[in-house]
C-alpha cells in the first residue's frame, strides 16, 4: 500500500507540473486529474494496508501546507492538515502506541498551485473530482506514516461516526460502514 502512495504523489506531482505548467494562466478549474488508489475490496485489506488505525476527534478546522512539487516550473503540493484527538488506538505498526488524548496530525493532499512572479495564480489543480468534506466529529481514521507524517492510507475509506456505534464511509460507497469490533474481532 505504501508503494501506492508513493507513486500516486509522484505521480500526481508530474501530472500536476505538466498541466500546471500547459494550462493558460487566466483560466481557473477545479477540475481533478483523476488520479487515485483504488477502494479496498474488504475490510480485512483496508485494516491490514494501514500503519495506524485510531478513532479520534477532529474539530474539522485544518492548517494550509505548502510543498516545492515541481521547483522549475514553481508548482506546489496544496495539503490540508488536520489535528486528530485520538480517544482510542487499534493498530499501530510502528509501536507509537498513541493513547487517549494524544495528537495527531492527519495530511491530506488536495491538490497544486502554480506561482507567478512569486504569487500563487488563481488556478487550483485537483487531486480528485471532489474533495472530501471533513467536518467536526468522531472518525475511524485507517492512516499511512510516510517521512514522519500521516495521510489517509486510502482516501476511498473515511468513516465519519454516526447516531448509533456505526461508522459511516462519506467518500465512497465501498465498504460502507464499520464498527470498532470489526476492528478488533478482524
Amino acid at each position: 500500500m505504501k508503494l501506492k502512495i508513493i507513486v500516486t504523489i509522484c505521480s500526481a506531482v508530474i501530472l500536476g507540473a505538466l498541466i500546471g505548467v500547459s494550462v493558460p494562466s487566466n483560466s481557473e478549474t477545479t477540475e481533478g486529474v483523476g488520479l487515485s488508489v483504488s477502494a479496498e475490496k474488504d475490510f480485512k485489506s483496508l485494516k491490514k494496508n494501514a500503519d495506524l488505525i485510531i478513532h479520534g476527534t477532529l474539530d474539522g478546522d485544518y492548517d494550509i501546507k505548502t510543498q516545492v512539487a515541481d521547483a522549475e516550473n514553481d508548482v506546489y503540493q496544496i495539503d490540508r492538515v488536520y489535528t486528530a484527538i485520538v480517544n482510542n488506538s487499534f493498530k499501530d505498526s510502528k509501536g507509537n502506541k498513541y493513547k487517549n488524548g494524544d495528537e495527531i496530525k492527519v495530511v491530506y493532499p488536495v491538490g497544486f498551485k502554480q506561482k507567478e512572479n512569486g504569487q500563487f495564480k488563481d488556478h487550483f489543480l485537483s487531486l480528485s473530482d471532489e474533495i472530501i468534506p471533513i467536518e467536526s466529529g468522531e472518525y475511524m481514521l485507517f492512516l499511512d506514516e510516510l517521512n514522519g507524517d500521516f495521510y489517509f492510507s486510502n482516501i476511498n475509506h473515511v468513516y465519519k461516526k454516526g447516531k448509533d456505534k456505526r461508522f459511516n464511509n462519506i467518500s465512497t460507497e465501498s465498504i460502507p460502514e464499520i464498527t470498532e469490533g470489526n476492528i478488533v474481532n478482524n
